[in-house]
């Protein structure tokens, strides 16, 4: 990825340190309809970690939207980054119609990007296409979820959406293949919309942590002890990748709340074992 400015972008963040190696921005770019608020120092005035929310000014996607967001973390920065509110994927009644999000990453040596967005809602006949591009150098740091709701819950309407499909291809600075992970959801035409297991617990939930030089098993055992302690109508499932330097998670539950504290959990687990601070109340 290179790192010389198109404008191109709806969002592009390069981030540094700065003489008290706090994070700070080094370029800010953002174009209708993102925004980006002030960085939160959540922790302390000297914290290393930046927070930041990624704010969406217009009312959610539309037919034919497409998103373009570009992160960039050189060596020793640590970034928060979270949505200031869902996303909403509105209906696309027109045929084949569908809205894009496009996100390319690169997180440089000792750096920590920790990307929380909040759920995607699909609404009725909508489709959302999204790709994720990571490049990652060798002692780099990842925390990547997604919550995605089948419907408006909240008024009993569920898969009344077209489909949904997010492709994550995370590579080296060789371009050798570290993981690739995707989902193709289907609504309508889904044949397992009625299955039990479906309808019982309807929000799913999907998450990568790549932590180079941890004890990934001992990392499983402490979020597996957590989880039968405090959580109730959750099934989740984990598996350490191929590459050996991360793990990847499955999570379905009847409540977006559940998977949320359920995120926040492991990524205090992580934060944890790679001796950083637990993850503080985050105003919304």
């Amino acid at each position: 990825m290179t790192t010389n400015i198109k404008y191109q972008n709806n969002l592009e963040l390069k981030l540094k340190l700065n003489q008290s190696s706090q994070t700070i921005c080094q370029h800010q770019y953002t174009h209708y309809p993102l925004r980006l608020s002030s960085i939160f120092r959540l922790e302390g005035a000297t914290t290393n970690r930046a927070y930041l929310y990624q704010i969406n000014t217009s009312p959610g996607l539309l037919a034919n939207d497409t998103l373009n967001l570009s992160l960039y973390l050189t060596e020793n920065t640590n970034l928060y980054l979270t949505d200031q509110a869902a996303n909403k994927v509105h209906p696309m009644p027109e045929a084949n119609a569908k809205a894009r999000v496009n996100n390319q990453i690169v997180i440089e040596n000792y750096a920590s990007l920790e990307f929380i967005p909040e759920p995607t809602i699909l609404y009725q006949d909508s489709a959302l296409e999204q790709h994720t591009n990571i490049k990652l150098y060798p002692h780099a740091r990842l925390f990547l979820p997604e919550i995605i709701l089948p419907g408006r819950l909240a008024r009993d309407v569920y898969y009344d959406f077209n489909y949904y499909f997010n492709r994550l291809k995370i590579v080296d600075t060789t371009e050798k293949i570290l993981c690739i992970d995707a989902i193709n959801l289907l609504g309508k035409d889904n044949p397992f919309k009625d299955n039990k297991l479906f309808t019982s617990m309807p929000i799913m939930g999907n998450a990568i942590a790549i932590l180079p030089n941890v004890d990934l098993n001992l990392l499983i055992a402490q979020i597996e002890s957590q989880l039968s302690a405090n959580f109730h109508n959750i099934e989740t499932a984990m598996t350490i990748l191929p590459t050996e330097n991360g793990i990847a998670i499955r999570a379905l539950a009847n409540k977006t709340n559940a998977i949320k504290n359920y995120f926040s959990l492991v990524l205090n687990c992580v934060r944890q074992i790679t001796q950083q601070t637990n993850l503080p109340y985050i105003p919304k």
